[in-house]
């Protein structure tokens, strides 16, 4: 099963995912807090909000998609209410996340017993739910972790640690940002240490630094792929990185999608945001230039709905 902001589907029901956007980021640490902790949503803000992201939703139904993947983490300021009702009014799944939930800083504060505590953490939010909207248990989707750039510091190898053993008591997939292809090499080190399934770990952003060594050795792992940054006008960038990943034979193991924020494109333009480029751009440039149309269709809808296949509660 999928975990959607309206429940569980079957993987059969996905559809063409973009599997790494924001509905709304909130800089607002405190309130993002309040959100994720006390399940206080700022109801009123909700109509407002809606005003800017249904438009570019309803875009990219039009072009096809069915299903978005939210990747703003708790502390990113993830509303489950918001999803919920954007997810009813355009009839689109939203898979929402669990995941870095904390100011890093208080690993130096406990980091006694911080992996489990943080574990232990991740699993209450897939068994029990994000939020309980409408009678609608909101589980997550996948946990999300978000890496600092450098050496891996001890905060995010727990971080990293804490996601496998959550990951392995609940099968939910970790969706991980990493910016800097040579961090992959310590991420491995430290999952290789804690028996991690590869088949359950996303290296999300592998396109901000195509390293074509790190990608194969990732693919040796059998990690997934993510290409995640298909912005307008980089489609000759990643197609040359897709096409590189088919040619080892990996087509089946990479996600695509763009990393916009659509309340804030919508709020700056709703006539001419980026948020279809995807669809506008970077699918027409491939089949321009040699990659048949059903293949790209068949990873954005096979793939996604492969990765975030969680088993049964």
């Amino acid at each position: 099963m999928i975990y959607t902001a309206r429940g569980a589907i079957h993987k059969g029901e996905l559809g063409v995912t973009l599997g790494h956007e924001h509905i709304k980021w909130e800089t607002d640490e405190f309130w993002a807090n309040s959100m994720y902790f006390d399940k206080k949503y700022q109801v009123e803000n909700i109509e407002t909000d809606m005003k800017h992201i249904i438009p570019i939703m309803l875009d990219i139904k039009a072009r096809g998609g069915k299903s978005i993947v939210e990747t703003s983490p708790p502390i990113g300021g993830q509303n489950v209410r918001l999803l919920k009702v954007l997810s009813e009014q355009t009839d689109m799944h939203i898979i929402p996340c669990t995941g870095w939930n904390m100011t890093k800083q208080l690993y130096e504060v406990f980091p006694d017993h911080f992996e489990e505590q943080l574990a232990n953490r991740w699993i209450k939010d897939f068994k029990e739910g994000l939020g309980c909207i409408d009678g609608i248990v909101i589980r997550p989707g996948h946990i999300k972790l978000l890496l600092d750039k450098g050496a891996l510091s001890s905060v995010d190898k727990a971080m990293l640690i804490a996601a496998v053993r959550a990951s392995k008591e609940t099968s939910l997939p970790i969706h991980c940002h990493i910016l800097e292809a040579e961090m992959v090499h310590e991420v491995i080190q430290v999952l290789n240490g804690v028996n991690a399934d590869y088949n359950k770990f996303l290296w999300a952003h592998a396109d901000r630094d195509a390293n074509r060594e790190t990608v194969e050795l990732a693919a040796k792992k059998g990690m997934w792929i993510g290409i995640d940054n298909i912005r307008k006008g980089t489609s000759a960038q990643k197609f040359e990185l897709l096409s590189y990943i088919i040619s080892l034979n990996y087509g089946h193991k990479v996600l695509l999608s763009q990393d916009y924020d659509f309340y804030s494109e919508g709020k700056e333009s709703m006539d001419h945001h980026p948020c279809t480029s995807i669809f506008d751009e970077f699918i027409p440039y491939c089949v321009a230039n040699g990659m048949n149309r059903q293949e790209i269709i068949r990873i954005m809808t096979e793939n996604p709905a492969n990765f975030y296949d969680v088993d049964a509660i």
